[in-house]
């Protein structure tokens, strides 16, 4: 790399992850320990995820099956995310009107973008798929040679997918000589990662001639789809045999593969990358809409408030994207999986696990595992975190209308609490159309999921409002480089931690005995949150300005 290369990286990288509030180095340990928490959070919950799957297949002898699922995985999230990320980074980033005029060749530029994606994929394998790697490791009781080769395979494996998916977006920019509606692109291009995941995901559901008496026939299934993907998708096999073999031979077979792809990546990218980003900077940020002059309607006051907070959420593609898709659409993507494999499963033998897996659900250890795996969706809804902060410098508007602090923080909020709900329900569909439970026990929760999506919606509007990120440049770094949103994580790791606290002592009673002193505790503390809010209503303002 040289030293162009290597400058331009590091302010990209710098750019990239910069933070607005200087002051915040004075909370250097405070931010330490929250992103710890977050991180191991996370890092336990696929942890625990690969522990079990291994574990079920040890029992047939057939554990190098986890290493084909995990790496087709990884490399189907990259080629997702990185479809989403070189849209951002190459085509719509401010930077493009500095860089473009500057002596650089063409492949400088590319190298440096495509390292600043590189960088962040490395840091989400550091969450994802290093605890993975290692379980199976400590699980199958392989030597030190597996973790060097395995760490090396982690290094290489990123590049070829996220050049896949780069390639692709260049192709799209440069055909389209620009995206001429930039807000409606940045929508499409993540709606088009999900639909690619749903087709994978359906693909490998098979078909109704499959039997599902165990687990372990599903999981045979899945690893029929990774060989049929590996013998086109050419980095998979080589990648397998060097982790399950310890080879080293497969290794720089895929070292090799990715040369190559790297080195046509920089041709092809020289060639194409250009047009698109010169189109974008003449006409990707000039849509000129026509405005429409209608008779004026007169609403109330909450209503219309709650409505131009849904439209700046759904009319900003940066802000949907970031702060509701990931909530909603990822229940979605499990649903859908469930109604495909149910409907095209008519066997006895599935009918009768679902209606034991719906006895042992229905307990309050049943009830904890739900609210878990609700809140761990909460987490990622970004909507009350940033609610104050998405209004920028137009935050000061709230102090000049008729309308209470108290009564605006109840508006903001409220459009949280509509996509929290919307989570709840699909995840209640799933656990219905699985499990078969009660619908007594369903709306129960569904109860308990309001109660915890209303208190973590008023939460996160404090802490928005304790430390508001008003001056920003671009819509993308509210949520990319504001510390707040690590918060939902913490908040959803102690409400984990406080439903099982509760529900182990009680696992051999009624879900009701357990629900009934979770949803109390809860009313109590909304009750003094919602009370504190109204009391301090214009103190909290204050740093609103």
């Amino acid at each position: 790399m040289n030293k162009k290369i290597f400058s331009l990286t590091k302010v990209l990288l710098k750019n990239s992850f910069q933070r607005y509030d200087n002051k915040k180095q004075r909370n250097k340990v405070a931010t330490a320990i929250l992103y710890i928490i977050v991180f191991g959070y996370v890092m336990a919950l696929f942890g625990v995820f690969s522990f079990q799957i291994i574990n079920t297949l040890k029992q047939i002898n057939q554990e190098s099956i986890f290493i084909g699922m995990f790496l087709m995985g990884v490399a189907l999230f990259i080629i997702i995310q990185g479809m989403v990320s070189a849209t951002n980074v190459f085509y719509f980033s401010r930077d493009l009107e500095y860089i473009l005029p500057l002596p650089l060749k063409p492949r400088e530029i590319l190298i440096s973008k495509l390292n600043v994606i590189l960088i962040t994929e490395y840091i989400v394998e550091l969450l994802f798929a290093v605890v993975p790697i290692i379980i199976y490791g400590v699980l199958t009781a392989v030597g030190i040679q597996y973790y060097i080769i395995s760490f090396l395979v982690l290094l290489i494996f990123p590049i070829i997918p996220l050049i896949i998916s780069t390639i692709i977006i260049m192709i799209i920019m440069s055909f389209t000589k620009g995206a001429k509606n930039k807000d409606r692109f940045q929508l499409i291009v993540p709606i088009l990662g999900i639909i690619l995941a749903f087709a994978i995901s359906f693909a490998s559901t098979g078909s109704s001639d499959i039997s599902e008496k165990e687990v372990l026939e599903k999981l045979l299934q899945a690893n029929q789809m990774v060989e049929l993907i590996s013998d086109k998708f050419i980095i998979l096999k080589p990648a397998i045999n060097a982790i399950i073999n310890s080879n080293i031979l497969e290794l720089l077979k895929l070292a090799i593969i990715t040369i190559i792809g790297y080195l046509a990546f920089i041709l092809i990218g020289s060639k194409i990358y250009f047009r698109g980003a010169i189109g974008n900077l003449s006409s990707g940020n000039k849509t000129k809409k026509k405005i429409k002059i209608n008779s004026i309607k007169t609403r109330k006051i909450g209503k219309t408030y709650v409505i131009k907070e849904i439209k700046i959420l759904f009319r900003n593609p940066i802000f949907f994207v970031q702060c509701v898709l990931p909530s909603v659409f990822m229940p979605i993507l499990v649903l859908g999986i469930a109604i495909f494999t149910i409907s095209s499963n008519e066997s006895n033998d599935l009918q009768a696990i679902t209606s034991i897996l719906g006895s042992l659900v229905q307990s309050p250890i049943g009830m904890a595992v739900i609210i878990a795996v609700t809140e761990f969706m909460y987490s990622m809804l970004y909507i009350a975190p940033t609610a104050i902060s998405r209004d920028g410098s137009n935050a000061i508007f709230m102090k000049y209308i008729p309308v209470s602090y108290y009564k605006q923080i109840i508006y903001k909020g409220i459009p949280n609490v509509i996509f929290g709900t919307i989570t709840s329900i699909i995840i209640l569909i799933f656990v219905y159309l699985v499990m078969r439970v009660s619908f007594v026990f369903l709306a129960i929760c569904f109860v308990i999921n309001l109660i915890l999506i209303i208190i973590q919606t008023l939460l996160m509007e404090l802490v928005d409002l304790k430390k508001p990120k008003l001056d920003w440049s671009t819509e993308y770094a509210v949520v990319k480089q504001n510390l707040n949103l690590l918060w939902p994580f913490v908040v959803g790791l102690l409400e984990i931690m406080v439903a099982f606290v509760i529900a182990i002592p009680l696992k051999n009673n009624s879900y009701f005995v357990f629900a009934g002193i979770f949803t109390i505790i809860h009313i109590i503390i909304t009750y003094f949150i919602n009370r504190y809010i109204y009391k301090k209503q214009n103190e909290l303002f204050d740093k609103i300005m």
